[in-house]
C-alpha cells in the first residue's frame, strides 16, 4: 500500500488527524457559518494525510448534526458513508495507480453535480490525487467549479498541484499541508509501532511524513530495502550482473526503489562535501555511503541522482516505461560508478 492509498483508507473518519487543528477549525467554521467555498484544493507534500483530512471533511459536511466540530458517528448519512453507500459522495480515484483520471469520469462528475442532494444536504465530490486528471478530463471539470449546483463541494487532493491547469486552481480555495511537528508525528506513529528507534527511522526515511512511515511499516519496507541494500556490494564485487538484478526487482515499487537509489547517491554527495553524518538520511546504510563518497565524484553521483529522480517523476506522471530496461539501465549506472 502506497503512503497515498493510507491516505484514503475507506475507515469510517469522524475528524482529522492530530496535527490537521490549523487547517480543520477554520473550514469548520465557514461551513457552520455557510461560508465555505464551493471548491477546496488540498495541496502539500505526500504522506501528511490529505487524503484521510478530504475524507473526514466529506464526512463531517455530509452529516446531519450541524452543531459539531465532527461528524456524529450515528446518524443516517453517517451510516451511509460507513457502508461507502452514500448517494450525496462521490469519490473519484484513477482506475490503478499511476493511471490517470479520465474525461469519463469527469463525466460523471458533472452529471452528479446537476443533481439534487438524496439526502437533502450537500453533494460532494472528492478527487484524489487532482493532478491525475488528463488535459481533457481537466478541461471537462471547468464547467462545474464555474457553475456549479447549489450545494455542492468540490475536494480536490494533490501532491503536485504545480502540475494541474492554472484554471483549475485559480478556481479553489487553497488548504496548504506540511509535514508535522516531528512530537505529533512520534506521538501518533507510537500508537501502532512499538519501537522508539523503527519510528525515528521511518520518518527520517519519509521526511517527516507520518502516513508515509505507517505505510512502509505496514508493508514491511525497511526489509525489502534491506535486501536491495544488501545486493548492491554484490553487483559492485561482481556476484550480480545488472540483468539478474533487474529480473529480481523490476516487478517491485519502483518509484520507491528509485527514490532510495535516488537518496543513497544523494546522502553519498553530502558526506563526500561536508563528512558530517548528521545530515545523511540514510545513516543505517554508513558503509556503503561512504564507500561511495571516497569512492566517486560528486558531479557524478549528482548526474545519476538527477537522472534517477527524473525516471522516478516520469513514472508518477504515469510513463509506461519498460520496467525490465528501466531498472537495467540504472543497475548499470551503479556500477558504473566504481568501476
Amino acid at each position: 500500500m502506497s503512503s497515498e492509498s493510507t491516505d484514503m483508507e475507506n475507515n469510517f473518519l469522524s475528524g482529522p488527524l492530530p496535527w490537521h487543528g490549523a487547517q480543520w477549525q477554520p473550514l469548520v467554521q465557514r461551513m457552520q457559518a455557510g461560508l465555505l467555498s464551493h471548491a477546496l484544493l488540498l495541496k502539500g507534500v505526500p504522506g501528511v494525510g490529505k487524503g484521510y483530512f478530504a475524507r473526514a471533511l466529506a464526512t463531517r459536511v455530509l452529516c446531519h448534526q450541524n452543531s459539531g466540530e465532527y461528524a456524529c458517528g450515528h446518524c443516517k448519512s453517517c451510516e451511509l458513508v460507513k457502508a461507502e453507500t452514500h448517494p450525496d459522495l462521490l469519490v473519484v480515484q484513477p482506475e490503478a495507480a499511476g493511471k490517470p483520471v479520465k474525461i469519463d469520469q469527469i463525466r460523471q462528475v458533472n452529471e452528479f453535480a446537476r443533481k439534487t442532494a438524496q439526502q437533502g444536504g450537500r453533494r460532494v465530490i472528492l478527487i484524489n490525487p487532482a493532478e491525475a486528471m488528463n488535459v481533457h478530463a481537466a478541461n471537462a471539470l471547468l464547467k462545474s467549479l464555474e457553475e456549479p449546483g447549489g450545494d455542492t463541494l468540490f475536494i480536490l487532493v494533490s501532491a503536485r498541484s504545480g502540475d494541474m491547469l492554472p484554471t483549475i486552481r485559480s478556481r479553489c480555495q487553497t488548504v496548504s499541508f506540511t509535514v508535522p511537528d516531528k512530537a505529533q508525528a512520534k506521538a501518533w506513529l507510537s500508537d501502532h509501532i512499538a519501537d522508539p528507534l523503527v519510528v525515528d527511522q521511518l520518518l527520517s526515511l519519509s521526511s517527516g511524513s507520518p502516513m508515509t512511515a505507517r505505510a512502509m511499516f505496514d508493508n514491511d519496507t525497511l526489509a525489502v530495502r534491506g535486501r536491495l541494500y544488501n545486493a548492491i556490494p554484490e553487483l559492485f564485487r561482481g556476484n550480480l550482473t545488472p540483468v539478474e538484478m533487474a529480473k529480481e526487482w523490476h516487478t517491485g515499487n519502483l518509484v520507491e526503489l528509485l527514490a532510495w537509489m535516488g537518496s543513497w547517491l544523494d546522502d553519498a554527495v553530502k558526506l563526500k562535501l561536508a563528512a558530517d553524518e548528521s545530515c545523511v538520511r540514510n545513516r543505517d546504510l554508513m558503509r556503503m555511503l561512504d564507500y561511495l563518497a571516497k569512492k566517486v565524484e560528486a558531479a557524478d553521483l549528482l548526474v545519476l541522482r538527477d537522472k534517477i529522480m527524473l525516471q522516478r517523476q516520469q513514472l508518477l506522471e504515469g510513463a509506461n516505461l519498460n520496467s525490465q530496461m528501466l531498472m537495467e539501465g540504472v543497475f548499470s549506472d551503479y556500477l558504473e560508478l566504481v568501476m
